[in-house]
C-alpha cells in the first residue's frame, strides 16, 4: 500500500483518548489507530453525504402526481379506519 506522512494537529483530549486506545492493545500505534479512525470518519462521511444526495434529488413532483393517483381511495380508506 503506498502512503504519505502527513503532520496532524489534534487536541489534547482526543490524543488521550487515542493513547488509552493504544495502550489497552486495541491498536499497535497511534498510526494504526489514527489510520482506522480516519477510514472509519470517511466512510461515516460518505454515508451522511449519500443520504444528503438523496434527499436533493428527493422529487417533489412524483409525489404530487401519486397523490392524484390515489385521489379519493386514500380518503376513503382512511375514513373507513377512522384515521382522517
Amino acid at each position: 500500500m503506498n502512503t504519505d506522512v502527513v503532520p496532524l494537529r489534534i487536541d489534547k483530549i482526543t490524543l488521550n483518548k487515542i493513547d488509552k486506545m493504544v495502550e489497552s492493545g486495541m491498536f499497535k500505534s497511534r498510526n494504526g489507530a489514527l489510520n482506522i479512525i480516519v477510514k472509519a470518519g470517511i466512510n461515516n462521511f460518505n454515508f451522511w453525504t449519500n443520504i444528503i444526495n438523496m434527499s436533493n434529488n428527493y422529487d417533489e413532483d412524483y409525489d404530487n402526481k401519486i397523490s392524484l393517483r390515489l385521489g379519493n381511495a386514500l380518503n376513503k380508506f382512511l375514513m373507513e379506519r377512522d384515521r382522517f
